[in-house]
This record gives structure tokens, sequence and C-alpha cells, in this order.
């Protein structure tokens, strides 16, 4: 039998998540231990003045498309001053990467991911939920599946191909461009098709089945060697 890509990314239920979610309200112990990791994350980013908006849960988790491979997306919203939109976005970034590459965290066992949003910056979710209020911000809907399932396999090969050819170099840039390359994937499929575009898709089929960890694994271990002392160097 033929795998279905998209089932292992995406599952459609009439019911949010029970381990998180109550009469649709984040469970208290839920939401008192998505505060407390926000906080550890704050602390780590080490900026006195984050300016923090929002703290929100959002993307599958957030609504009705949800499977065992989904996260939690947790999003610190933060107000960014525009003389410094590029130094902190690249800061945060790196945070981020760093932040989440350390910690393997899970509720309930859903990972847990972490990011800083810009709050001007537009966010596409089916539903978004402010942790830190104990609210929805945007209340999710049930949708019926129609997924373009050939359009997610011809997707999906074609950055299997470019990841399995990273995998192999040990250009920093390319290989980072590689995973760039899958963001953009998505965020062009959430912009243009919402959350069942075929990239948005892709992008989470890539992702539940390990391919976007094994390259920012790579990135690090690449990042580690070009920093370590190297025996030709030694006296």
């Amino acid at each position: 039998m033929q795998e279905d890509l998209v089932s292992t990314a995406v599952i459609f239920h009439r019911h949010l998540n029970a381990k998180l979610w109550r009469k649709g309200v984040l469970k208290p112990i839920v939401r008192y231990t998505l505060l407390k990791i926000a906080k550890n994350f704050v602390t780590y980013i080490g900026i006195d003045q984050l300016h923090l908006q929002d703290i929100t849960l959002s993307g599958s988790n957030a609504g009705y498309t949800y499977s065992r491979n989904s996260d939690i997306d947790l999003h610190l919203v933060v107000d960014i001053p525009e003389d410094k939109k590029i130094l902190l976005k690249q800061l945060f970034d790196a945070k981020k990467n760093q932040y989440n590459f350390q910690h393997s965290i899970q509720i309930k066992g859903i990972d847990v991911e972490l990011y800083v949003q810009d709050s001007q910056q537009p966010h596409t979710s089916a539903g978004i939920y402010s942790v830190l209020d104990d609210r929805w911000l945007k209340i999710p809907e049930t949708i019926e599946d129609t997924v373009d399932r050939a359009a997610v396999k011809e997707k999906y090969k074609q950055f299997v191909g470019k990841v399995r050819v990273a995998l192999r170099s040990d250009d920093l840039d390319s290989v980072k461009e590689v995973l760039d390359s899958i963001k953009r994937l998505r965020q062009h499929g959430l912009s243009t098709g919402g959350e069942l575009s075929a990239e948005n898709i892709a992008f989470k089929v890539l992702r539940a089945k390990g391919h976007i960890e094994k390259l920012r694994n790579h990135i690090s271990n690449i990042e580690a060697e070009r920093l370590s002392l190297e025996q030709q160097y030694e006296n």
C-alpha cells in the first residue's frame, strides 16, 4: 500500500487535542507549564527590555489538524524597534535555534517549539490562543480535507533531494540555504494558500519525517567543527 504522506503530518479532527484542551480552554496545568517555559526562554535570550506583548500558542495544536507529530508552537510576541529590526531578528533567530536544539521540552509527550514573533508581523494560523491572557485571539474552526496530495508529494520529493545533497556537504552557507528555502516554502504556502496549502503540508511532512532536524543538527556540527582547534594548527 502506498504511504499517504499527508497523514504523517495532518489528521482532520472534530475536537481539539484533549491532552491540551478542556471545553475549548487550555488546561490550567498546561498553561502554567507553557508560561514557565516562556519565562525560561526569556531568561535565555538575555535582553533586559524585551518589550514582551503576549505569549501565544498556535499551529496544529491550536486547531483541528494535529497529528502525533505535531508540536506546540509557543510564540513570544515582542515589539521590535524599527531601527533595530534586522539586528534583533537575527539575534532572536539564533537564540531560538540554539534553545530548541539544546532543550528537548515536551508537554504530555508533545514537543514544544519556541519562537520570537515581531508583533507587527502577520501570523497565519487556524487558531491563536493567548497563553498570557488565557483566551482565544483567533478561534479555530473544523475544516474539511481538501489537500492536493499529488502536489504535496511532488514538493516533498523535491526538497528531500535538496536535503540529501546538503547532508553530504560541508559548505555551511549552502546547507543553511537549503534550510532557509524550506522555511520560505512554508511561508509562501501560508501566505498564498493557508494551512492546507501543498507547500505548508510538505513542510510539515519534512518536519515529521525528521529531515529538518537532520539539517539543523548538520549545521550545528559544521559550526562546531569550524570553531574547534584543528590538529594542524597545534604547536
